[in-house]
């Protein structure tokens, strides 16, 4: 985590760069010492150690794909993430991992969720 701070520290307070992108399921690969979110969690700490670190940053995460993207685990995830990175707000929220050629390949263009959708056999 000390070296994440550095490295965030080098990128946004010294060099102006402003867009992070995550997402819930980094880092990869995970495993017990490093479980998936461990990645948000870093990036959130590093917010914390100085007012205005949010300000400075335009914030990308995304949701895991697949049958994981229901309207249920859209909001459940995004709390997740926002919980982790201790913000109130996402500046971009992505699906990662798109289940190509199904409905759910269109879920980013419309919040007109088609739940009928999930039902299909084809989308399992």
């Amino acid at each position: 985590e000390k070296l994440c701070h550095a490295f965030l520290d080098r990128a946004v307070l010294d060099s102006g760069v402003n867009l992070i992108d995550t997402a819930e399921q980094y880092p990869i690969p995970s495993d017990r010492t490093n479980p998936e979110g461990r990645t948000e969690e870093i990036i959130g700490n590093w917010m914390k150690k100085g007012s205005g670190r949010r300000d400075k940053l335009v914030i990308a995460s995304k949701i895991t794909g697949g049958s994981n993207v229901t309207p249920g685990n859209i909001r459940k995830d995004l709390e997740g993430s926002l919980q982790r990175l201790g913000t109130d707000y996402l500046d971009l929220y992505l699906l990662h991992w798109p289940a190509r050629y199904t409905p759910q390949a269109n879920w980013g263009q419309s919040l007109m969720y088609n739940h009928k959708a999930e039902d299909s056999p084809y989308y399992q």
